[in-house]
């Protein structure tokens, strides 16, 4: 045992678990309050014998686990206590970064008019390919109207064989 009160090392109160300093917290205020009923009743404070009989009471291992699950009972409820008096806070935070998230995502889109400018652009600069395409092809002397006709004529074979 590594301290004066085998309480504390029955618990496993030495490290940081929360549990057990909860647990060896509870044994100290009922031996607190012993103490306080042992005095009334005898009219002196106990000696370092009763505190020994209390301890060797205490410590038996029905006694330790109503401790550990009083201890764990606290700290649920603690627990549940503190979510439940952040809830407000937890709930307007996660609604505020939900409707960051959304406005960011509206913000990085571009707009109605913006993307109607480009589609005035872009149409702006395909009409002016086809006018470039029509006059250079006019110029190289290519008649299209010409050849669509040809196209579409009979031919003089097709001309006879129809009489």
């Amino acid at each position: 045992m590594t301290s004066d009160n085998p309480v504390f090392d029955l618990l496993g109160a030495e490290g940081d678990d929360i549990e057990a300093l909860t647990a060896y917290g509870l044994y100290k205020r009922h031996k607190r309050a012993w103490a306080k009923e042992f005095t009334a009743a005898n009219g002196s404070p106990p000696t370092s014998a009763d505190d020994k009989a209390f301890a060797k009471v205490a410590s038996t291992e029905d006694q330790l686990e109503r401790y550990r699950k009083d201890a764990r009972d606290i700290l649920i409820a603690f627990a549940n206590q503190t979510v439940d008096e952040s809830r407000a806070d937890i709930e307007r935070e996660a609604i505020t970064a939900r409707i960051e998230k959304a406005a960011t995502e509206v913000g990085s889109q571009t707009s109605f008019w913006k993307q109607v400018g480009f589609g005035i652009v872009a149409t702006a600069i395909n009409t002016l390919i086809l006018i470039i395409l029509a006059v250079g092809i006019r110029l190289s002397g290519i008649d299209f109207l010409d050849m669509l006709q040809e196209i579409g004529a009979p031919t003089e074979l097709e001309d006879s064989t129809s009489e």
